[in-house]
């Protein structure tokens, strides 16, 4: 318990902490003795703590990710133990498979009864289920996970206690009355984040007649993706293209299921009216405090500028680093020194605010400097304002696609040379003019609510087998 708290203490500290790996080591031998002695729930436990440290926040967040750097690698010591063996490695038994209901014969263009199944974090979904039941078309029913009756829900040491009885011996678990009452009346099952609640449905003994899965970007970097008995799953739906690459080669069963490509809707920006008047040497970035955001890059790109105008100034929006520099991280020191290198006259730091397509529709590019993102939403609501994007080419999707699979390839640069050669050909107005319409025309082309509520109606059809 010392070395499992003490790498998790370590590594909140200084995210490179570089003995996590023996640490894991350690956790994975404590499992592996404790199985081989019988002591089957010591060993998932130890083994969960040897997940737990391996996909820290901390790692997968600053600097480059271990795990999409080298998925193989980051993976073996995992796979090879005995207790991952049994659990990442075996096949689910055939005989297993769950119940469904029986095909329900939807006649006269009956609306599609969809069920949404979520716990507690709806904020990416609700705007989806608003507009499909606008059209009409579908009957859409709730079940948030942590409303079930007490007991009907496990816990993280039941989930994977389930896995382990599935891939052992082919038992499922049970499944919960008000949940395989939603099943009976649904043409299809959407979970919303394909974590452990997912896990959790691919473990029980009741399917619905159409399992499908919405996935983001935080889910990758979660043990849960390697738990889910994915054979059970109907269809994925990505949001975004390298993440879901990245995913196919983490867990490669991803790559045995359908998929589709689907868009969020777009929370802010679009209802803004673009504005005449940008400010073309005025950069924005939304989000900065973290080390995943890689706000150096932006601060090296503004120096630079500044060698050629010092009027480009950059307003940085979210939260701040902290009160006191007593608490910073190696890295939010680093970021601290540069910021007061630069004085307070280029970098306005505006803290959170809840105008920013205001604040987008003024200034005059936005850059994406971070290391990993799935789709990054504030760029796209930048380019609904009228306000064009240099996009750093994040480095830990390259492997994958990179931005380029999301945005247009000529808006992302490949380092600071290329963001500062982009910002300083967009000096001249007329170029300026033309690449705010392109923006705009390019976010209501992915984004326009007719546009991903269609895309989701046809995603969220029943596999032909069980319409």
């Amino acid at each position: 318990m010392g070395v499992y708290f003490s790498a998790q203490q370590r590594l909140a500290a200084d995210p490179r902490y570089g003995r996590w790996r023996q640490d894991v080591a350690t956790l994975l031998g404590l499992a592996d003795r404790c199985l081989e002695r019988g002591r089957v729930d010591a060993a998932l436990r130890w083994f969960d703590k040897a997940l737990r440290v391996s996909y820290d926040p901390s790692l997968h967040q600053a600097g480059r990710s271990p795990l999409a750097a080298d998925p193989a690698e980051f993976l073996l010591p995992l796979r090879e133990s005995a207790t991952g063996t049994l659990m990442l490695g075996r096949t689910v038994p055939f005989s297993s498979a769950p119940s469904r209901p029986a095909p329900r014969d939807r006649r006269g263009g009956e609306p599609l009864r969809l069920l949404v199944i979520a716990q507690e974090n709806w904020t990416f979904v609700r705007p989806l289920i608003d507009a499909l039941r606008a059209t009409g078309r579908f009957e859409v029913r709730e079940l948030d996970v942590e409303d079930l009756p007490e007991g009907g829900f496990p816990d993280r040491d039941r989930i994977i206690r389930g896995r382990y009885d599935l891939v052992t011996s082919g038992r499922r678990m049970p499944t919960p009355p008000a949940l395989a009452e939603s099943y009976d009346w649904a043409d299809v099952a959407l979970v919303e984040w394909s974590h452990h609640v997912l896990t959790w449905i691919t473990l029980l003994d009741r399917a619905p007649r159409a399992l499908m899965s919405r996935v983001h970007r935080f889910e990758a970097f979660t043990p849960f993706t390697l738990l889910h008995d994915h054979a059970r799953i109907d269809r994925m739906l990505y949001v975004s293209p390298p993440v879901w690459n990245m995913l196919t080669v983490i867990a490669p069963d991803f790559a045995d299921i359908q998929a589709e490509h689907v868009g969020n809707l777009l929370a802010r920006g679009l209802e803004t009216p673009p504005r005449e008047d940008h400010d073309p040497r005025l950069l924005v970035q939304v989000g900065w405090v973290r080390e995943v955001k890689d706000v150096l890059f932006t601060i090296e790109v503004l120096e630079r500028l500044r060698r050629h105008d010092d009027a480009y100034r950059l307003r940085l929006v979210g939260p701040r680093l902290p009160d006191s520099a007593s608490r910073d991280t190696p890295y939010q020191r680093l970021v601290r020194e540069r910021l007061e290198q630069l004085g307070p006259g280029p970098v306005e730091q505006l803290g959170a605010r809840a105008d920013v397509p205001a604040l987008l529709a003024e200034s005059g590019m936005i850059v994406s400097s971070s290391r990993h993102e799935g789709t990054h939403e504030s760029v796209m609501e930048a380019l609904a304002v009228g306000c064009p994007a240099v996009i750093r080419d994040w480095p830990d999707t390259v492997p994958y696609g990179g931005a380029a699979s999301l945005y247009d390839p000529d808006w992302v640069v490949p380092d600071v040379d290329g963001a500062v050669q982009r910002i300083l050909e967009l000096r001249d107005p007329e170029v300026y003019a033309a690449a705010s319409r392109l923006s705009r025309e390019f976010a209501f082309a992915q984004r326009d609510p007719s546009v991903v509520t269609a895309g989701y109606e046809r995603a969220l059809q029943p596999p032909p087998r069980i319409s």
